[in-house]
C-alpha cells in the first residue's frame, strides 16, 4: 500500500496528463579506477547519472530538462539546464551546464583523442583546451556546408567565448577563443590511423601549449592511443605530458582501459573498468 500511495502522490505532484507528459530517460556511467604512481597506489571511482525529460513541440523544437548527478560524492546535481533544439535551429542550452559550447566542440584537439588523459595536473600547463568556464547560456548552430558555430556566455562575469568547427573531406578543424585564450585543432583519419593535433595560446603572456595524438583500432577491437603534449608557463618554464594506452569493449556498455604516462616527470599506470548504461 505504501508503494501505491507513493506512486499516486508522485503522479499527482508531476501533474502527468496525455497533453503535458514529458518523456523521461535515465542513463549514465560508472568507472572503477586503480592507479600506481610514483607517490603510491590508489583506488577510486567516478561517474554520473544523467536525467533527461523531453518533449517535442508541434513546430519540431525539442524542449528538455537535463540533470547530471555525480554518483561518487552525493553532492547533488553537477549540472542542471534546459535545452531547446531542432535540426534547423541548432541547440540552445540555458542553465548550469557541465561543459560549455567550446568544450563540446573541441574534439579535434589532441588531448581529446587518447584513452583518458589520466593524471594530467592543472599545474602541468600542457592542456590545449580553451573554455569559457561557467557559461549559463550556450548555443551551437546546425552544421551548414560543414561549418558550425558555438557561443558560450558567462553572464555573471560578462565574458563570451566563441567556437568554430569545419569538416571537409574527412578532415575536422576547430577554433575556440575566450577573453584571454585561443585554441586551434585539426583531426583526420589516414590509413586507419586517427591523428589529431592542437595548440593553445594566452594573450599577453608567454604561456602556450601544443599536443598531438595518434589512435588506431586493431582488428580484434582493441583501440590503442597516445598523446604527447608540451607547454610553456607564464614564467617561461617548460612542461610536458605523455601517455599511451588501450581500451577494449568487453561487451555492450562495458569496457576495460589501461594507460601509462608521465606528467612532467611524475610517472603513473592507470587501469579501469567502465560501465555505461
Amino acid at each position: 500500500m505504501r508503494k501505491v500511495l507513493l506512486a499516486t502522490t508522485a503522479l499527482v505532484a508531476l501533474n502527468v496528463t496525455a497533453a503535458q507528459a514529458f518523456d523521461l530517460s535515465i542513463g549514465g556511467n560508472y568507472e572503477f579506477e586503480y592507479t600506481t604512481a610514483d607517490s603510491g597506489d590508489s583506488a577510486s571511482s567516478d561517474g554520473q547519472i544523467n536525467f533527461a525529460a523531453s518533449k517535442t513541440a508541434d513546430n519540431g523544437v525539442t524542449w528538455s530538462w537535463n540533470g547530471d548527478m555525480k554518483n561518487d560524492d552525493g553532492t547533488g546535481f553537477e549540472g542542471s539546464y534546459i535545452t531547446a533544439s531542432s535540426g534547423e535551429m541548432g541547440t540552445l542550452m540555458l542553465g548550469d551546464v557541465d561543459d560549455d559550447a567550446l568544450t563540446l566542440m573541441d574534439g579535434a584537439l589532441g588531448i581529446n583523442n587518447d584513452i583518458e588523459t589520466q593524471n594530467m595536473s592543472a599545474a602541468t600547463g600542457a592542456s590545449t583546451v580553451t573554455s569559457n568556464g561557467n557559461s549559463e547560456i550556450n548555443y551551437m548552430s546546425p552544421s551548414i556546408a560543414g561549418l558550425k558555430l558555438g557561443i558560450a556566455m558567462d553572464v555573471d562575469n560578462g565574458k563570451t567565448g566563441y567556437a568554430l568547427t569545419y569538416t571537409m573531406a574527412g578532415i575536422g578543424l576547430y577554433y575556440g577563443v575566450t577573453e584571454t585564450q585561443s585554441s586551434v585543432g585539426a583531426k583526420g583519419t589516414f590509413a586507419g590511423f586517427t591523428i589529431a593535433a592542437g595548440s593553445k595560446s594566452t594573450d599577453n603572456s608567454s604561456a602556450k601549449a601544443n599536443d598531438i595524438a595518434v589512435k588506431y583500432t586493431l582488428p580484434n577491437g582493441i583501440t590503442v592511443a597516445g598523446v604527447s603534449a608540451r607547454g610553456t608557463l607564464s614564467d617561461g618554464s617548460k612542461v610536458k605530458y605523455n601517455n599511451i594506452g588501450a581500451s577494449y569493449a568487453i561487451t555492450d556498455g562495458v569496457a576495460a582501459k589501461i594507460e601509462s604516462g608521465d606528467d612532467n616527470g611524475a610517472g603513473y599506470t592507470w587501469a579501469s573498468v567502465h560501465v555505461t548504461f
